[in-house]
């Protein structure tokens, strides 16, 4: 298995898809291609798990869904204004690009473990810390939106008022 280390995190157009462009482990750049269909469950699986399990919620459970709603919009903003611009992962004639036909999640309070299962058979696995979780759905949410791809997915706590304009999409995380 093939373990990442850094991503920058692209929509383009030409292939109306999301390209993760990653460092690994063995200092290697590989290209993942996602595509919006496994995007939306993808967010919405995070987006639930942050609405119901996310520290700052759950020791929240008393109070009422606008309350938590802002306490989810003041999270985001939070992780989005700690995000760090780094130089882009660029890849070059001998990284390989792979479709991502599966992700596997393993989630704890603390972490998120991705596994990209690509169409031939390898797998690349990438982990987030919740701040950085939030910092790449922060960036998939403004692809989304240039992408022009239905919003319906997103809460209106990742609504783009509520973040700062000094967010670079291409920004890299990691």
């Amino acid at each position: 298995m093939t373990i990442l280390q850094r991503i920058t995190t692209e929509y383009i157009e030409s292939e109306d898809r999301i390209r993760l462009t990653a460092i690994t482990d063995a200092e290697e750049t590989l290209i993942l291609w996602t595509t919006q269909r496994l995007l939306i469950r993808l967010v919405a699986h995070f987006l639930g798990w942050l609405e119901k399990e996310a520290p700052e919620v759950a020791r929240s459970s008393a109070i009422g869904t606008g309350a938590k709603s802002a306490l989810q919009g003041m999270a985001q903003q939070s992780a989005v204004a700690n995000l760090h611009n780094q130089p882009a992962v660029t890849a070059n004639s001998e990284s390989a690009a792979l479709l991502v036909k599966e992700i596997d999640i393993k989630m704890s309070e603390e972490t998120v473990l991705l596994v990209f299962k690509c169409d031939d058979g390898q797998k690349a696995e990438l982990s987030f810390t919740i701040q950085q979780l939030r910092q790449w759905l922060g960036m998939i949410h403004q692809l989304w939106r240039q992408a022009e791809w239905p919003v319906s997915v997103w809460p209106d706590w990742m609504d783009d008022k509520q973040q700062p304009d000094s967010v670079d999409a291409d920004s890299s995380v990691h």
